[in-house]
């Protein structure tokens, strides 16, 4: 069988958990929807520098990340909520945690992620909810912070797709806040400003202490790793060989049947 995760992607000795009860599975939904309709950050204490101004006296735009247009019509339309994406009463759920450094999870977030979307989570057979790793580097911390912020406006599916398309070399630095602030920019809907304020939010450190005790409750170790089931059910580990959409269509097309 092929594998997907070279041993520096390995988080803990041991295999991964046989099956995830729904109540962890779904923790940080629960934990972000305490208090995100009001961001408790503080705002930034020094002013947003001024916009630049062309001859022509209008401000300058600022430019979009690669393929935003194309990460703008894959989420149209579907129901966000903190790190969940889909229908919330969709009869399946499937969890994946990811690292955002993790090249194999920018490979299912190009290759799988587009069918399954059209297919399972726009019909509102399934629903998706994205867990978090960091434990590459400094910069999975960094891009994840970004990620969950951007969950507490409904845009972590879009803010995670264009951080993606984006990816730099593991631990190089490429987490710059210039990159986040230009994906936030990127996604229509979305507050930058407050975003970028919310990364040391209360709720993003509560979100960040509900997905590393997932991984730990779920004994996941590698990434991208993943769960489906039934919802209010048991979540099951789905083997897969690739990290493309047949390798989830047997899995979910099981469930959803």
């Amino acid at each position: 069988m092929k594998r997907f995760v070279h041993d520096r992607y390995l988080l803990f000795i041991g295999v991964g958990g046989a099956a995830l009860a729904i109540a962890v599975a779904l923790i940080l939904v629960s934990v972000l929807g305490s208090s995100s309709a009001e961001s408790t950050a503080s705002p930034p204490t020094t002013p947003a520098p001024a916009p630049d101004v062309p001859a022509s006296g209008v401000p300058a735009q600022p430019a979009k990340v690669p393929g935003a247009a194309a990460t703008a019509a894959l989420f149209k339309g579907i129901p966000q909520r903190l790190n969940q994406l889909g229908d919330p009463k969709s009869k399946v759920t499937m969890i994946e945690f990811a690292d955002l450094q993790c090249p194999y999870c920018r490979d299912f977030a190009a290759g799988g992620l587009p069918a399954v979307g059209k297919e399972y989570v726009r019909t509102g057979k399934v629903k998706l909810i994205f867990s978090g790793m960091e434990f590459i580097g400094p910069d999975s911390n960094k891009a994840l912070r970004a990620v969950y912020a951007a969950g507490l406006q409904g845009k972590l599916w879009n803010y995670l797709d264009l951080l993606y398309k984006s990816q730099g070399a593991e631990n190089s630095g490429w987490v710059t806040d210039g990159l986040l602030r230009q994906v936030g920019d990127s996604i229509p809907g979305l507050d930058t400003d407050k975003m970028m304020a919310d990364r040391s939010s209360p709720d993003v450190e509560a979100a960040l202490a509900a997905s590393s005790q997932q991984a730990t409750s779920a004994r996941v170790n590698q990434t991208p790793t993943f769960f489906a089931g039934p919802t209010g059910g048991r979540l099951q580990h789905i083997p897969i060989t690739s990290l493309g959409p047949e390798a989830f269509r047997p899995t979910l097309d099981s469930l959803t049947g």
